[in-house]
């Protein structure tokens, strides 16, 4: 009915959201998606897993094939962190409670959209993008910390219903990490799965993927603009202005905060354009939408979630505390070093500038950010097996 009564609001709002889809978020999801299928598929971090277990076990509980989905969410941006916890999950790498406790802290917004978007395009400030993104990486390991406790000393078996992997698991694992290793890196050499199947695999699931993202993005881009118009975010945000006023809220502050709850980019530009409130609270709710991501993005996960046996609600409470956790740093660490990188003598622009960036650059951007994981990836890597190496010469 709103549809029929708004039909302006709701073509412009569609199509405001395909070309969002097509210009930002497809070029520069889709080199994460395709490399994370390609890489899960030719065992890369179950080789990488064990080389990083002695790290991701004690940090936050899980095995160290989480690594790889940690790096990726960090660099790529939602739901990708939630696609390969997922893989991981159905690929038998990890169960179903360390699969909980990755989805909690793994999927969060990339470089791309706080640098590009938030920090240059609604704020005109580049070197605040790289502040927001510290706060926000800091917050989601300090959740990822916190959920080490999820279900601590609670077992379940690693087989998964919707995969047969279990077979891939050998009954007899060796103690040694590099025995482990080299086993795992002969079981692949000997699989027999060509690189062109599992290209073509990878490319197929990965647009799949894209497909479902376009059309929640599209979806929520028409229902917010649709509850902004009809006048139900305004209807919404009356008891929350009384309550958070005596905070210092602003009544457009709060209307831009429910509208983040609801859609993280149309509530980001809403925050960067209210007025008459001090800059670090600003900051510090652009930094709670930033780590919430909005319902839109939570329906993307809820979407690839339900491939799996994985519960949402850990992921719920885990998006929750890191909002709330990204804004308390945000605002404590503008307080003690805001002053150092002069933030408020720039011009405030409007989210308009977002639509400088095209297909390719994005695309282009996405893979070079792809390049430069991967390759620090193998850093780690090739310094933990040198530690490896080192202690096994020591005590022979």
């Amino acid at each position: 009915m709103s549809i029929v009564l708004f039909p302006k609001t709701s073509v412009s709002a569609a199509l405001k959201g395909i070309n969002i889809c097509l210009n930002i978020v497809f070029p520069s999801l889709f080199p994460f998606l395709a490399a994370s299928e390609i890489l899960n598929r030719t065992s890369f971090t179950k080789a990488a897993g064990i080389l990083l277990e002695p790290i991701m076990r004690p940090l936050f509980n899980v095995p160290g094939c989480g690594s790889f989905a940690v790096a990726m969410g960090i660099t790529s941006g939602y739901p990708v962190g939630a696609k390969i916890t997922v893989d991981l999950r159905n690929s038998g790498q990890i169960s179903k409670y360390e699969g909980e406790r990755l989805l909690a802290f793994t999927n969060n917004s990339g470089p791309l959209f706080i640098v590009g978007a938030v920090a240059t395009g609604m704020y005109a400030m580049p070197r605040l993008g790289f502040f927001l993104l510290l706060c926000h990486i800091l917050s989601g390991l300090t959740v990822g910390l916190l959920f080490k406790y999820y279900c601590f000393g609670k077992t379940k078996p690693r087989d998964s219903k919707n995969s047969a992997a279990n077979k891939n698991f050998p009954s007899k694992v060796p103690n040694n990490t590099l025995d482990r290793l080299k086993q795992e890196i002969l079981k692949n050499k000997n699989s027999k799965g060509s690189f062109g199947a599992i290209f073509g695999d990878a490319i197929k699931n990965s647009v799949s993927v894209m497909l479902l993202i376009g059309g929640f993005i599209t979806f929520f881009s028409v229902l917010i603009n649709l509850l902004i118009d009809i006048g139900v975010i305004e209807i919404i945000s009356l008891p929350f202005t009384f309550i958070l006023s005596f905070a210092g809220f602003t009544s457009e502050a709060v209307y831009s905060l429910i509208c983040g709850f609801f859609e993280i980019t149309t509530g980001s530009n809403m925050i960067a354009s209210t007025g008459n409130i001090p800059f670090a609270l600003k900051l510090s709710l652009a930094s709670m939408i930033i780590g919430w991501a909005g319902l839109s993005v939570h329906s993307q996960v809820l979407g690839i979630v339900s491939q799996s046996d994985l519960s949402i609600r850990p992921y719920l409470a885990g998006k929750s505390l890191h909002g709330l956790i990204a804004s308390v740093y945000t605002y404590v660490l503008f307080k003690l070093a805001g002053h150092y990188f002069d933030f408020e003598s720039q011009v405030i622009a409007s989210f308009e500038g977002i639509t400088e960036y095209n297909w390719l650059e994005s695309f282009l951007y996405s893979c070079k950010v792809l390049v430069f994981a991967f390759i620090f990836m193998i850093v780690i890597l090739g310094i933990i097996k040198f530690v490896h190496l080192a202690k096994g010469l020591i005590y022979r």
